[in-house]
């Protein structure tokens, strides 16, 4: 299947699945319990499969370590942003901690950034793409696990975020560290992966599965009515999103400069797309799993993908790509 063809089918995967999820929970015929266990199966198994097996094919060589290591720090440094302007708003314990993790945690896989990419740099920047992306899951499990356990709490008295991050390493839900781990070692010893996965095209049956099952889970916990009460919310995570992120984006570009080995080129490209994209999927997960507002995740990532799809996507990257073109 072609590139588009397989982003067309899943669009319109993800609206029917959201529209469905949304249904269900309108008629009663389904709730936040079931959204819940979807979404740890998606988070823990359905992901981590997926990315266990793009991870294995790939030929990985050491100048790609600009990407991920980048993208760690990207991470880093814009949920710290998250959580300031959280504060700064005197958010609640808890809406403080999902809206730092929605600041951080971006959509960079195929669904979004990776498409993007995609459509202005072609394959190369695809290939590059799908590196930088398989930070996400390690950083999940540091980060936004221990993270979604602290703000989760009934205050913040509890357990400190170190020791909440080295607890969390024994937990069952922390295994796409692991995988993750296990599928660079066998990239790196150029394991062969079975021929099956590729002669049944599991990885896209597995995508689309996993896809379909996060966005009904999003739609069983979409609140409508939450828009107008967390409006600031929505308003402040598309300026930490957006601007915020992709200036931190910059100056960790202009960073490397001071280094022998600049990101320049279509690596740099690729980052710096990356780098303001909307919220992940992944942080809707995370407060299911944690019960870290679930409904107002919800709420945050699709008004947030919304906000990118019809403001920032046409407006931002072709003036992205015409000064770093």
């Amino acid at each position: 299947m072609l590139i588009s063809s397989k982003f067309l089918v899943m669009v319109a995967l993800i609206v029917a699945s959201g529209a469905g999820g949304y249904a269900c929970r309108r008629l009663r015929l389904a709730g936040d319990r079931l959204a819940e266990g979807l979404m740890t199966v998606v988070l823990v198994f359905g992901y981590t499969s997926v990315g266990f097996l793009s991870i294995w094919t790939m030929r990985l060589q050491a100048t790609d370590a600009w990407l991920p290591s980048l993208g760690i720090l990207h991470i880093l440094v814009v949920t710290l942003i998250g959580v300031i302007v959280a504060r700064l708003m005197r958010l609640g314990h808890e809406e403080t901690g999902i809206f730092g993790i929605a600041s951080g945690a971006s959509n960079i896989g195929f669904t979004m950034g990776g498409f993007v990419i995609y459509l202005l740099l072609g394959e190369a920047g695809l290939g590059l793409a799908s590196i930088y992306s398989q930070v996400l899951a390690p950083m999940t499990v540091l980060l936004y696990y221990p993270m979604a356990r602290h703000y989760a709490a009934a205050g913040s008295a509890g357990p400190s975020l170190g020791r909440l991050m080295l607890r969390n390493l024994l937990d069952w839900r922390s295994l796409p560290l692991p995988a993750t781990i296990v599928a660079v070692v066998l990239s790196v010893r150029a394991v062969p992966r079975p021929a099956i996965v590729s002669q049944w095209n599991l990885v896209d049956v597995l995508m689309f599965l996993v896809t379909a099952m996060a966005y009904f889970a999003i739609g069983l916990r979409l609140h409508l009515g939450h828009v107008r009460r967390i409006w600031r919310m929505i308003a402040a995570l598309a300026v930490v999103r957006f601007p915020l992120a992709a200036g931190a984006g910059l100056l960790l570009v202009a960073a490397t400069a001071l280094t022998p080995w600049p990101l320049t080129g279509v690596a740099r490209d690729v980052y710096l797309i990356e780098s303001f994209v909307p919220t992940a999927v992944t942080m809707v997960g995370v407060a299911n799993m944690f019960r870290l507002q679930p409904a107002e995740a919800s709420v945050l990532f699709v008004t947030n993908t919304a906000l990118y799809l019809a403001l920032v996507l046409p407006l931002v990257l072709p003036l992205v790509m015409r000064i770093f073109g």
